[in-house]
């Protein structure tokens, strides 16, 4: 007899034996249980996850000796003989060669004859997508309302190039990849059955390159079988035939790339691709290599892998940062995208490890981690004094050292005040001085620790209050270590940006604006690679503009901060007018911020109320302060260059 597959030998005969889509196989079983059962189903998922398979164990439950019933008995004739395939009632057709309309036309001519063996007749159809429209056309009518007799069954990897109409007519289920666990169990028992020698990292590496698909995995087991005869199948042997790459070459060539050692790194990079190994597919291997990296540095490791507990991979991410790992992934990306459009594979991926290997490149993503570590140990500190100096009594405030209150400050100018001339002044010098000045130089001189805007505006009877012929000296006292407990009041509110500001600019959103400015805005990256912040601002995302004022989504508050300073949003402004960028403002909030915003906007909105007044707060970013005496660059007119370029008073405009 000739030899079976594994694949097929070992096909699953019961919705027991299936593995990994629990939730379609409960549905059909209560369905038949119910008498519910539909009279097309659509199956759809990725290829090897058992849609086939599905289709005749439910023809076999349905047309059982002893069913309908929930589990197929395998033993009667009707089973065994829809496993083999000679059952005339059961009809599997496969559309990639059967597309056309005559043939969908034959089984349409079919479905009014009666069952001539079972209960049911069931056609099956895989591949489904590959019929014509025509073909489509013709099943249509068909599929809306068979005989009570017919059940159709259609199988595709790829629904989305179905017609709607045949899609409304089916109960859809959606096949899931089958996780790597399931695949080893799996294999085990074929392992077992076939006294298959294998060892443990090998047969591992075998769920990993099916890539969710049991077939695939069944049909590399049947191969290593044939590549390794008489001898246990290894780890080296599963990475020949799947042609993947081992994690400790990969190893070795990363920490190259770290030592900058960039002959070394091409040479192993040389003997990689000399062992057969093809450029994509490496690519593909290291970035899933980084993605499990990045896993294993961030502590969420979804499943756990032998690789984790190998020395090499732990002494690897100790030694590489986040952000030089972020680094390296869009260098990679960017190189496989480029391989599909080029002849020359191998000489974008040398490239690729030069740039990996880049001393430059790899400094600034060092230096990018530590500015977030630190900005975020920065608003962690800031979080905590805050609710610290909230809980602090009053009482206590006077306690500590060189903190002074409000009242103090008050109570200190009103002290200064002169009850008699203590300073000679003469006359031709006395001119009168505006309060102003006075108290922007007492104030500002000790800004505040926490919020240099508190003490900017003092209130109106201490300006009047005081005299410019008094020297004061508050040196003593005027010297706060933290923030001041009390704020003023109409100061606060307008501290940090609150819904209004965003909710005019998301209600008055211009799509087609912002569609131009997204298409633009892909490119600033591609600008003054080392402005940090304009970097920053370009991996945000545009979400809407209105006004010339466009919102930005960014990742973390102190992102937001620290673009949103006036002196980073003149540079700002500069690289918009080098790029055509017509905006004047920008504001930008975090993303989780903005998530929030949408969700009460969806809840609140209806058909009567388009835009709905949402949750007055505040966002938790600071607004652009201009600092004093600080002004906005205006664009002179023509008569302006010209009046630049004479003599005072002697050019006359007339306008005609």
């Amino acid at each position: 007899m000739a030899y079976v597959a594994l694949y097929r030998a070992y096909r699953p005969q019961k919705f027991s034996e299936v593995v990994g889509q629990e939730h379609i196989i409960k549905t059909l079983q209560n369905a038949i249980k119910i008498g519910k059962v539909a009279h097309a189903y659509l199956f759809c998922g990725p290829r090897g996850t058992g849609k086939t398979t599905f289709a005749k164990i439910l023809a076999k439950a349905m047309n059982c000796e002893q069913g309908p019933i929930i589990e197929p008995c395998c033993e009667c004739e009707m089973c065994k003989g829809i496993a083999k395939g000679v059952v005339s009632d059961v009809v599997e057709l496969d559309a990639a060669s059967n597309n056309g309309a005559d043939d969908m036309r034959a089984i349409c001519d079919t479905v009014n004859f009666m069952p001539a063996m079972g209960k049911y007749k069931v056609y099956i159809i895989d591949e489904v997508h590959m019929l014509s429209n025509a073909a489509f056309n013709v099943l249509l009518k068909t599929l809306e309302e068979p005989p009570k007799h017919v059940i159709f069954i259609l199988a595709t990897t790829e629904p989305y190039k179905l017609p709607a109409t045949i899609l409304s007519r089916c109960q859809r289920f959606d096949f899931q990849s089958i996780s790597i666990e399931n695949i080893i169990k799996r294999l085990n028992v074929v392992k077992e059955e076939e006294n298959i020698n294998i060892d443990d990292e090998a047969l591992y590496q075998i769920a990993i390159s099916a890539e969710g698909g049991m077939r695939d995995a069944l049909s590399l087991l049947d191969q290593a079988v044939s590549y390794s005869v008489n001898d246990s199948i290894t780890l080296d042997d599963v990475l020949s035939i799947s042609g993947n790459t081992s994690y400790v070459k990969i190893i070795e060539l990363l920490d190259a790339c770290i030592d900058e050692t960039e002959t070394k790194a091409i040479a192993i990079l040389d003997k990689i691709l000399n062992e057969g190994k093809e450029v994509p597919r490496l690519i593909n291997d290291i970035i899933l290599f980084l993605r499990d990296v990045l896993l294993y540095l961030n502590n969420t490791i979804i499943e756990k892998k032998m690789m984790y507990e190998n020395k090499d991979f732990q002494k690897l991410c100790k030694r590489l940062s986040k952000s030089i790992v972020y680094n390296w992934l869009d260098i990679l990306n960017e190189t496989l995208n480029n391989t599909k459009f080029s002849v020359q594979k191998r000489a974008f991926l040398e490239l690729a490890i030069l740039k990996m290997n880049d001393t430059k490149l790899n400094e600034e993503a060092t230096i990018t981690d530590r500015i977030i570590a630190l900005e975020r140990n920065y608003e962690m500190l800031s979080s905590n004094l805050n609710t610290f100096n909230r809980q602090v009594p009053k009482q206590e405030a006077q306690i500590r050292p060189n903190i002074p209150t409000r009242e103090e400050l008050e109570r200190l100018v009103n002290q200064a005040k002169p009850t008699a001339p203590q300073v000679q002044v003469e006359p031709k010098s006395k001119i009168e001085v505006k309060p102003e000045p006075v108290i922007q130089n007492n104030y500002e001189s000790y800004p505040m620790a926490n919020d240099d805007s508190s003490y900017n505006e003092a209130p109106v009877e201490v300006q009047a209050e005081l005299k410019p012929e008094v020297e004061v000296k508050p040196e003593p006292v005027l010297k706060p270590q933290v923030a001041v407990e009390e704020r003023p009041i109409n100061v606060a509110l307008d501290d940090e940006l609150n819904i209004m500001d965003i909710e005019k600019i998301i209600y008055n959103n211009d799509s087609a604006k912002r569609e131009e400015i997204t298409r633009k805005w892909e490119d600033l990256s591609l600008t003054h690679t080392s402005f940090m912040e304009l970097q920053m601002l370009a991996r945000g995302k545009v979400v809407a503009v209105s006004n010339k004022t466009v919102i930005v989504v960014l990742n973390d508050v102190s992102f937001c901060n620290r673009v949103m300073l006036y002196q980073n949003y003149l540079k700002i402004m500069e690289v918009f007018r080098e790029n055509n960028i017509d905006i004047e403002d920008y504001l930008c909030v975090p993303i989780i911020v903005f998530r929030e915003i949408m969700a009460e906007y969806k809840s609140l909105r209806t058909p009567d109320n388009p835009t709905p007044k949402l949750t007055d707060r505040r966002i938790g970013v600071k607004r652009r302060r201009v600092p004093e005496g600080a002004q906005e660059v205006k664009e002179k007119s023509l008569e302006d260059e010209l009046q630049d370029l004479f003599p005072e008073n002697t050019l006359k405009i007339v306008e005609e």
